[in-house]
C-alpha cells in the first residue's frame, strides 16, 4: 500500500509539471509566439491534465481511508489471533551481536502476547575465535574443529540432555544467558545484529544454526523492516530455518508465533525474500 501511496504522489508531481509547462507555454503564445489554436490546444490539454489530477487525488484519498481501515482491523484482530498461541511453548531466544535492540523487545512482545515463555536466552559475543574454544575443549574427545563444535553447542542448547560442550565453552563464548539447559525447547528464535565480519565466523554461526535446526523444534530469524542488509539471505542457508523480516509490525510478530507453533517453514513478511506476508493461519489450540 505504500507503495502505491508513492505512486500516487510521484503521478500528481508529473502533472503540476506538465501543468505548468503548459501554463509557460500559453504564455509566451499570449505575448504572439503562437496563434490562436495552439494556444486552444494547450488550454484543452490543461483542461484534461486537471481532470486526471482530480482522479488521482480522489484515487490518493480512497487509499488513505482503505489504509486507516486496514490498521484498524489489525489492531481489532491481532490480539484475537495471537490469543494462547503459543500457550505452554518454552522458547529458546539466541542473539547473535552486543544485543537484541529493538528486534529484541519486538519479539519478547510477540512471545508475551502469544502466551510463550522465554526459557532459555543466549547472547553471543563475536567475532568467534576458535583457539580459546579449543583450548576449553582439549579433554572433550572429537571436538577439535570449529564447525562441529558449533553444531554441538546448537543442540545441546535446544534438545536437553547433558551439555559437556555448553558446560566448557559458554564462558568464553556467551555474554549473557538466562534459563537453564537440560530441557527441551519448543521453538528458537534467532536475532542478528549484523552479517558476521569474518569467515571463521560466519562458519562457526552458520553451523551453530544448522545444529539448532537438527534439534527437531521451529527456528526463526526475526529482524525489523529497516534492517539494512537484511540477514534473510543468510538464513535461508540453514536447511529448515524460517524467517521473518518486519517482526516490529502486527503481521510479523503473528508470522513469528505461527512459525513457533509449527506452521511450515518459509520466508515472511515485506521484503523482497519474503514467499507471503504471512503462513497460514490455523484456529490456535
Amino acid at each position: 500500500m505504500l507503495d502505491l501511496r508513492y505512486h500516487v504522489a510521484s503521478l500528481s508531481a508529473v502533472f503540476l509539471a506538465l501543468v505548468v509547462g503548459i501554463l509557460v507555454g500559453v504564455g509566451i503564445s499570449g505575448r504572439g509566439f503562437v496563434d490562436k489554436s495552439e494556444r486552444r490546444n494547450f488550454q484543452n490539454q490543461i483542461a484534461a491534465l486537471q481532470a486526471r489530477a482530480n482522479r488521482v487525488a480522489a484515487e490518493k484519498d480512497l487509499l488513505a481511508q482503505q489504509g486507516h481501515a486496514a490498521e484498524s482491523f489489525v489492531q481489532d484482530t491481532y490480539p484475537v489471533l495471537m490469543r494462547n498461541r503459543l500457550a505452554g511453548k518454552r522458547i529458546a531466544v539466541i542473539v547473535i551481536g552486543p544485543s537484541g535492540g529493538a528486534a529484541g523487545s519486538d519479539v519478547s512482545r510477540a512471545l508475551a502476547d502469544a502466551g510463550g515463555s522465554v526459557a532459555l536466552y543466549r547472547a553471543i559475543k563475536v567475532p568467534v575465535t576458535l583457539a580459546p574454544l579449543r583450548a576449553a575443549l582439549q579433554r572433550t574427545p572429537g571436538f577439535r574443529t570449529l564447525p562441529v563444535i558449533a553444531h554441538e553447542l546448537g543442540q545441546e542448547w535446544v534438545t536437553g540432555g547433558v551439555t559437556p560442550v555448553a558446560d566448557r565453552i559458554s564462558p568464553l563464548l556467551v555474554e549473557e544467558q538466562r534459563g537453564t539447559t537440560g530441557r527441551p525447547v519448543d521453538g528458537v528464535v534467532v536475532i542478528e545484529s549484523s552479517a558476521p565480519a569474518d569467515a571463521p565466523t560466519g562458519r562457526f554461526l552458520t553451523a551453530l544454526l544448522n545444529g539448532v535446526a537438527q534439534g527437531g523444534a521451529p527456528l526463526v530469524g526475526a529482524e525489523e523492516v529497516d534492517t539494512s542488509p537484511s540477514l534473510v539471505p543468510s538464513w535461508q542457508a540453514v536447511q529448515g530455518m524460517s524467517s521473518v523480516d518486519d517482526v516490529d509490525t502486527p503481521s510479523g510478530k503473528l508470522a513469528l508465533a505461527l512459525l513457533l507453533g509449527g506452521a511450515p517453514s518459509g520466508a515472511f513478511g515485506l521484503k523482497p525474500t519474503a514467499d507471503a506476508p504471512l503462513p497460514r493461519i490455523e484456529p490456535a489450540a
